[in-house]
């Protein structure tokens, strides 16, 4: 069975939450309600109260506990009429049981001394028995010229107006409720299906540009609507897709690339063998030694592909030692009589105070060997200097040249395998396309990073970072 949509599960999510939220909200106005309804009863019988409170404090101070007694005594005889027409029996507690109580007009009083002892009650009630904190609630301090003498507590049955109140109140929020909770989920529905289908479009989008790339189409891209994060899948669809692109038409040069770096070495030691078998050339040192420099670039070539696949596949071994970074100078004496065959000046700048290294000797050299031979062939004129120098955590080696440098469009990919901004095959002007990436590979291995910093017709800066120990 297939599962609801993306669309679906968001609509439905919105429904219910809607749904939810109305339902709590109706049970909080509820709730609020009846709060706020009882909070009016109790004020209105402590209003009551401070009425009554008043006429009682005088009425002590005429006549004493006694005048109170008298007073709501005869309250209590008139309500006893109203007890028989009610058909409540004698000592039937008010407190509990108000509904026959709800017409009735009269204030119903307790009134106790400053101790909360009862003096007078309107009700039949035990005076030892202690008075109900809901009524406590509603005493009113009684003042006579005496001074505080006790309280009063007026409890009124809830009439039948206050009741009707309430009923029409909460009828009312119950109804607008239902109509909020209706239009809510009709609102939640139609949001819900926006956002769902402007959600879903892109996604459908995405996948159907999946689906054509992986038969092939490789020029398919989305277009970027936004810059949210669809938007930006979208672009990061498109950034692979022109990567995947682009790595092809490398891999498929590599091909042209290798046969043509194999073919001639391969090409000039089958012509010269036959030759030699033929007899029409002699074996002679000169000749051994040509075919003895093809063998050589072949090796080279195989080997520089098997570093940098095992550079690549992060499984190249790394025989690691702690060295000064000023022991590397020695090693690459010997570019300066190249660079003095081209008319070029080279220096070394590695100071003897820099911070020890952890690194693989021979390949570091190896890093700065490409980077040096990298310069060499492309400057004509000028100097080339390979500098170290202090950073935070470890030493940045330079290799800086006065070259041709390197077109803007180019930089960022003189480090990819193959690539060459010089499209010519000529081995006078370009290699294999292979020493950088070589290079790149050592120094990642190494836990560092590499970067190059060029302005066409002023030269190039290709940098390492290696970490101090």
């Amino acid at each position: 069975m297939k599962k609801p949509g993306i669309g679906y599960r968001i609509t439905a999510g919105l429904v219910i939450t809607a749904l939810l939220t109305a339902a709590l909200s109706v049970l909080l106005f509820f709730v609020l309600t009846k709060r706020a309804f009882y909070d009016y009863v109790k004020e209105n019988r402590i209003q009551q109260g401070r009425e009554i409170s008043a006429i009682l404090g005088d009425v002590y101070s005429q006549s004493g506990w006694d005048g109170i007694r008298s007073l709501v005594e005869s309250a209590s005889m008139m309500r006893q009429g109203y007890r028989r027409r009610m058909g409540m029996e004698p000592g039937q507690n008010p407190w509990k049981d108000p509904g026959p109580m709800m017409g009735l007009v009269l204030r119903w009083v307790i009134v106790t001394d400053r101790q909360g002892n009862i003096m007078a009650s309107s009700e039949e009630i035990n005076i030892s028995a202690p008075i109900p904190k809901s009524l406590w609630d509603l005493r009113v301090p009684i003042f006579s010229e005496r001074g505080h003498i006790g309280y009063l507590i007026v409890w009124t049955p809830v009439r039948r107006d206050e009741k009707s109140l309430e009923f029409i109140f909460s009828r009312t929020i119950s109804n607008y409720s239902f109509l909020t909770a209706l239009f809510s989920m009709g609102l939640a529905f139609g949001v819900g299906f926006l956002i769902s289908r402007r959600l879903v479009m892109p996604i459908k989008e995405l996948s159907s540009a999946v689906r054509l790339f992986a038969k092939g189409d490789r020029n398919v891209r989305i277009p970027v609507k936004s810059d949210d994060e669809l938007g930006t899948l979208a672009a990061d669809f498109n950034a692979m897709a022109d990567n995947i692109k682009r790595s092809e038409e490398l891999r498929k040069n590599l091909t042209a690339d290798v046969a043509h770096e194999l073919r001639t070495p391969l090409t000039i030691l089958r012509g010269t063998l036959e030759s030699i078998q033929a007899g029409v050339i002699k074996p002679t040192p000169d000749v051994i030694l040509s075919l003895q420099d093809e063998i050589i670039r072949m090796s080279r070539l195989v080997k520089d592909l098997s570093d940098l696949s095992r550079a690549e596949a992060g499984s190249l071994e790394l025989n690691r030692e702690v060295i000064s970074p000023a022991r590397l100078k020695d090693k690459f004496s010997y570019f300066k009589t190249e660079a003095e065959l081209k008319g070029l000046d080279f220096i070394i700048d590695i100071p003897e105070d820099l911070p020890q290294i952890s690194v693989d000797v021979v390949r570091i050299t190896q890093v700065i060997s490409n980077l040096l031979n990298n310069a060499l062939r492309h400057t004509s004129s000028g100097k080339i200097e390979l500098c170290a120098k202090k950073a935070e955590n470890g030493i940045i080696f330079s290799v800086r040249d006065t070259g041709a440098g390197i077109k803007k469009e180019d930089l960022p990919y003189v480090f990819e395998r193959f690539y060459r901004a010089e499209k010519s095959r000529s081995r006078a002007t370009g290699g294999m396309g292979l020493g950088l990436s070589i290079a790149k590979g050592l120094v990642e291995a190494h836990g560092g990073r590499i970067w190059v910093e060029s302005e066409e017709g002023k030269g190039a800066e290709f940098c390492f970072f290696i970490p101090a120990v």
